[in-house]
């Protein structure tokens, strides 16, 4: 075979995943809603101040003034518990929908017993009206901003101020509706990414598990057929032993390498280097390994690198496990895809069937859009081919 083949490129790089980042952002976004909250909070705040501002000029009586304020900090407190998710444990502790009720309630009975200058307090229950959302959400604004407007009406409150209460209500309702729009579309992004994150956590780990199979199986696999050979020539060949020993210590350190490059995926193997690998290591066992492929090829990294890890898969499967005597390599190229196939005359894989190493195949071959096969031959022996569209 001639080495021309084009090299596999670089190794994609697997998607870096650092959970702490992630908490880092999912924190910044829970510190903007959170000023975001507050500073809606202050705005409706400010609209009781003010309606309490108005309503001590005309001098109350002392319980009255006690029960209107009470009944208005109440109003706030239900407000709170019922818009923005405000993360208080004791509010949190009152049911949502009954305290809504009481919302509305309370919100028409200061303006009705203590004067129109608390229908502004009706920002309230327009706002827990947006947030909380539900069926006949507009309607049920209208009717609140209606609602407060007949009240000032009948207190006989400039039409001016009428309007502008009503036109307050339905635009506090509407803006907190789309708070909440976005604080959901918020925490789905943040599930989403966590999501995300784990799934490419888990897809990393059954990458390096997968290298780490191939590189330390057939490396292991060339040491102990190299370290046999060596022992058998140490006393009949000292030379030839030294040999085989130099190359042993070529392949430990390579593998060491490699499985330092596999861990950062900085590096996958070729398909023209492990040709000539397999055929050296085939050698080596003294096996009668024929290559069949083009002169020359160019295949995407992607595919360059997938095929490269079923030959030395299959190349490792047969020193192991195959007893055989002969190997045989082929590279097929078509129009829109590419396969490789590996056929011995030995015995098989054994009875463990399906191991690790072919199951990473068929992993490999899947995420290509492409399939596995393997089994026994009719007469005898093993084949293990792979093909994926280009």
């Amino acid at each position: 075979m001639d080495d021309r083949g084009r090299r596999g490129g670089a190794a994609q790089v697997a998607p870096s995943v650092t959970m702490a980042g992630m908490d880092l952002a999912d924190e910044q976004v829970r510190l903007m809603w959170n000023r975001r909250k507050w500073s809606r909070y202050v705005l409706m705040y400010v609209s009781l101040i003010a309606s309490a501002t108005f309503y001590f000029v005309g001098k109350p009586p002392v319980w009255e003034a006690v029960l209107v304020m009470t009944v208005a900090i109440v109003t706030a407190l239900l407000g709170m518990r019922t818009t923005f998710d405000l993360p208080i444990p004791r509010l949190q502790r009152l049911p949502l929908w009954p305290s809504y009720a009481a919302l509305l309630v309370l919100c028409v009975a200061l303006p009705a017993f203590a004067g129109p200058e608390w229908t502004f307090n009706s920002v309230w229950a327009s706002a827990a009206t947006g947030w909380l959302g539900g069926r006949w959400l507009v309607a049920r604004l209208v009717a609140i901003s209606a609602v407060f407007a007949i009240i000032a009406w009948l207190d006989s409150m400039e039409p001016v101020l009428i309007a502008w209460l009503a036109l307050v209500g339905l635009m506090v309702g509407y803006f907190t509706r789309q708070a909440r729009q976005q604080f959901d579309m918020f925490t789905e992004l943040q599930v989403s990414r966590r999501e995300r994150a784990r799934l490419a956590v888990a897809e990393e780990r059954d990458r390096i598990a997968r290298d780490l199979h191939d590189l330390v199986g057939h490396s292991l696999s060339v040491i102990a057929v190299k370290t046999e050979l060596a022992r058998r020539l140490v006393t009949i060949d000292p030379d030839k032993a030294e040999q085989e020993l130099a190359d042993i210590d070529t392949v430990v350190r390579r593998a060491l390498a490699e499985v330092r490059q596999a861990v950062t995926n900085y590096r996958q193997p070729t398909l023209a280097g492990e040709l000539v690998s397999a055929r050296k290591a085939a050698a080596s066992a003294g096996i009668d390994c024929r290559v069949e492929s083009p002169e020359s090829w160019s295949l995407p990294p992607s595919v360059d690198g997938a095929l490269a890890w079923t030959v030395r898969e299959g190349v490792t499967n047969v020193l192991r496990h195959s007893q055989a005597a002969n190997c045989t390599i082929t590279l097929s190229l078509e129009d829109s895809t590419a396969a490789v196939e590996i056929v011995d005359d030995g015995v098989g894989p054994g009875e463990n069937g399906r191991g690790n190493g072919l199951a990473g195949l068929a992993e490999r071959a899947q995420a290509l859009g492409g399939t596995m096969e393997e089994g026994p031959r009719p007469q005898n022996g093993f084949y293990i081919r792979v093909q994926v569209p280009t």
